[in-house]
C-alpha cells in the first residue's frame, strides 16, 4: 500500500502561523490595532486604499482581512466583492470595519461576502477575540476537507488491495479446480502427489517467511523516509515563512510612511528603499542556508549588512567610515533577524541624519558579550561621531517610523535600550536569547 502525506499540513491550529492584513486609511486606526494585534503574536499587513489591498490579499494570502467601508478610490463593499470575485482570494474571510452601524449597512456587507461586522469605535480586545473565532473556523474547514482527502486516498487503495485480493482468490479457486480435476484424472498417483504438495508446501512456508520479512523491512525504510521528509517539510515551511513574512513587514512600514507623502521625489526614495530591501533578501537567504539551521552568526550578519548599506548610500564618496568591531556571537533566527532589522535602522539613520552637508565622519558597529551581566549578555552598539541629535528631541515619544521600529523590535528581544548623545549619538541594546522550542 502507499504512504499517505500531508503535504506539510500542520493538523495543530497555532495563531502564530496566520498574518493578518488590515485595511484602513486612518492611520491612528492602523498604530492602536496593530500594535495590539503584534503583541498577540500575530503577524500584521497593511494597506490604506482598496486597490493596494487586493494586490497584497492575492500575493501574500492572508488568513482574514479586516476591511474599512469607507475608504478613498473603491469602497470596502467593492472590495469585498473584488476579493469574492478572485479564485485566489475568495476563500480568504472578510471582517467589515466601520462606523456604519444600521441594519441595512450590515446586510450589505454580509451579501457582498462578509464573515462579520466591527463597528467603530474599534476594541482591540473584540477585534483580537472575532480574528481567533473565524481564523479557527476557517482552520477546522482545512482540516476536515484535507482529512476528506486522506480518506479518499486510503479508501482508493484499499480498493486496489480489495481488487488484488479478488484477483487472487480467482487464481486459488482456478488452481483448486485444476487440482481436484487432476486428482480424479490421475488418481492412480495421488501418493506421489501428496508429496509433491509437502515439498510444494514447505517451499510456500520458506517462501511466505521470506516475504514476511521484505514486508517488515521496507515498512521501517518508508517510515525513516517519511520521517525524514516531514523534517524537512517543517524546515522549509519555517525558512520560507519567517523569510517571506519579515519581509512584508518591513516592506508594509516602508508602504505605510510613504503614503503619508506626496512629493514624487520622496516617494521614489521609499520606492528605491523597498528596493534595497529586496536586494537584501538574497543576504538572508544566504544565511538561512548555513549548515547550523538553528542559528546564525551575527557578527557575518552585520558585517554583509554593513557592505550592502555602504553600497546603497554609496559611503565612500561621502566620505563615511565604516568600523566593524563584533563578537564571534551565535543567535537563533529569531533573534538574529530582529537584532538585523535594529542595526540595520539605527545605521541607515546615522547615513541620513549624522552627516549633513557633506560632512565626512565614521560610524562604529560593535557587538560584545558580557559574561559580568547574567540577565542582558549581549551588548549591541551603534555609534557616530556626527552632529548629534537635539536636546530637546524625545527618542521614546519620536514619531519616526524607523525609530519606532527600533523601540519595538527592542520588546520584542525583550531588551533595553540607553542612547548617549555626547561627541555625536550612540545607541546601546542590551539583550539575551529569546527561549524558543527547538524545531528540529
Amino acid at each position: 500500500m502507499d504512504s499517505l502525506s500531508t503535504n506539510g499540513f500542520n493538523f495543530q491550529f497555532d495563531l502564530n502561523d496566520h498574518n493578518i492584513l488590515i485595511v484602513d486609511d486612518n492611520p491612528t486606526n492602523l498604530a492602536v490595532i496593530v500594535d495590539y494585534l503584534e503583541d498577540s503574536g500575530l503577524t500584521i499587513l497593511v494597506s490604506q486604499d482598496g486597490e493596494s489591498s487586493l494586490k497584497r490579499a492575492k500575493y501574500a494570502k492572508p488568513g482574514i482581512i479586516l476591511l474599512d467601508v469607507l475608504m478613498p478610490g473603491i469602497d470596502g463593499y467593492e472590495t469585498c466583492r473584488r476579493l469574492k470575485a478572485d479564485l485566489g482570494t475568495k476563500d480568504i474571510p472578510v471582517i467589515f470595519m466601520t462606523a456604519l452601524s444600521s441594519t441595512e449597512d450590515k446586510v450589505k456587507g454580509f451579501e457582498v461576502g462578509a464573515v462579520d461586522y466591527v463597528t467603530k469605535p474599534i476594541q482591540p480586545e473584540e477585534v483580537l477575540a472575532r480574528i481567533k473565532l473565524h481564523l479557527q473556523l476557517r482552520f477546522m474547514t482545512q482540516t476536515l476537507a484535507r482529512q476528506n482527502e486522506l480518506l479518499t486516498v486510503e479508501i482508493e487503495q484499499r480498493k486496489l488491495v480489495e481488487a488484488r485480493l479478488h484477483k487472487i482468490n480467482d487464481k486459488l479457486q482456478t488452481e483448486v479446480r485444476d487440482r481436484i480435476n487432476a486428482e480424479k484424472a490421475l488418481s492412480q498417483l495421488n501418493e506421489e502427489l501428496e508429496k509433491r504438495v509437502e515439498v510444494r508446501t514447505l517451499e510456500l512456508r520458506k517462501t511466505n517467511h521470506l516475504l514476511h520479512q521484505e514486508i517488515i523491512d521496507r515498512k521501517q525504510a518508508e517510515t525513516k523516509v517519511r520521517n525524514s521528509l516531514q523534517e524537512k517539510e517543517v524546515l522549509l515551511k519555517e525558512i520560507y515563512h519567517r523569510v517571506k513574512n519579515n519581509l512584508l513587514v518591513v516592506s508594509s512600514m516602508l508602504e505605510l510612511q510613504a503614503s503619508c507623502i506626496e512629493e514624487p521625489e520622496i516617494i521614489r526614495m521609499f520606492q528605491n528603499s523597498q528596493n534595497r530591501l529586496h536586494s537584501m533578501a538574497l543576504v538572508h537567504e544566504q544565511l538561512y542556508r548555513s549548515q547550523n539551521l538553528k542559528e546564525l552568526d551575527l557578527s557575518k550578519y552585520i558585517a554583509v549588512l554593513a557592505e550592502k548599506l555602504a553600497d546603497s548610500y554609496d559611503i565612500t564618496e561621502q566620505g563615511i567610515n565604516f568600523l566593524l568591531d563584533t563578537e564571534l556571537i551565535y543567535l537563533n533566527i529569531e533573534t538574529a533577524h530582529s537584532c538585523g532589522l535594529i542595526i540595520n535602522e539605527l545605521i541607515a539613520n546615522a547615513l541620513e541624519h549624522a552627516f549633513p552637508n557633506c560632512k565626512t565622519g565614521n560610524i562604529w558597529v560593535s557587538l560584545k558579550r558580557d559574561n559580568n551581566n547574567q540577565d542582558y549578555p549581549i551588548v549591541l552598539q551603534v555609534k557616530d561621531d556626527g552632529v548629534g541629535i537635539p536636546e530637546d528631541f524625545d527618542f521614546f515619544n519620536s514619531d519616526s517610523l524607523g525609530l519606532k521600529l527600533v523601540r519595538i523590535l527592542t520588546r520584542q528581544i525583550e531588551g533595553e535600550i540607553e542612547i548617549l548623545t555626547t561627541n555625536g549619538t550612540c545607541f546601546t541594546i542590551t539583550f539575551s536569547e529569546l527561549d524558543y522550542r527547538d524545531r528540529l
